[in-house]
């Protein structure tokens, strides 16, 4: 699996398939560790990432990683990480959808080799990268979608829609009904279905 999936890394590393390789600093392949239960793919690299070619380091991975630690998830041993796209967008803005295309060969290389029974999409890009535009993530979030909904080849995995930490920065009430207190639910009901892939 390391092995695989460091061919696709190198791959990647050279890849100018779309005007994003010009402006990147670093391609953002992953972080975490490759693991078949747990999968979290992301929209694309922001500033800190294309500084550090890892995912989610800046305010946003601070906050996921608060997020995965309160049902005693880590991203170093439990989580693999990854985008939709590989490279940073100018001043963050949505991929546009040749860059996706360019970009869709790396990311489903990393579904196929890992193979996770849970993939989480964090935020409106992923969800429409695997789902389809079926809506918005406030409407989808903390549900479960079978494997058989995804547009792509998902190898059994289920899904569901997360919040992007971005989006919980930006609506930092507590209250309840409010989009943290809903995350909290959501993190609770994945860690019930990882746990339960251990008895299984």
């Amino acid at each position: 699996m390391y092995e695989e999936l460091s061919e696709i890394r190198q791959k990647c590393l050279n890849c100018h398939k779309c005007p994003l390789a010009a402006s990147r600093t670093n391609i953002v392949f992953s972080d975490g560790v490759p693991n078949p239960k747990l999968m979290l793919i992301g929209e694309a690299p922001g500033f800190y990432e294309d500084q550090q070619g890892k995912p989610f380091v800046g305010k946003a991975g601070q906050l996921l990683d608060r997020i995965f630690a309160s049902v005693n998830l880590d991203r170093n041993k439990d989580i693999y990480i990854c985008n939709t796209l590989k490279c940073r967008p100018p001043d963050n803005r949505n991929p546009l959808p040749e860059e996706k295309e360019a970009c869709w060969e790396y990311l489903k290389a990393q579904i196929e080799i890992i193979k996770p029974k849970i993939i989480l999409l964090c935020g409106n890009v992923a969800v429409q990268s695997i789902l389809g535009n079926i809506g918005g993530i406030t409407k989808l979030r903390g549900k479960w979608f079978p494997p058989e909904r995804a547009v792509v080849e998902v190898y059994g995995a289920k899904m569901m829609p997360i919040f992007h930490p971005s989006y919980l920065l930006r609506n930092d009430t507590r209250e309840k009904g409010g989009p943290k207190w809903l995350m909290w639910l959501d993190i609770q009901e994945i860690k019930r279905e990882y746990d339960k892939l251990f008895n299984d």
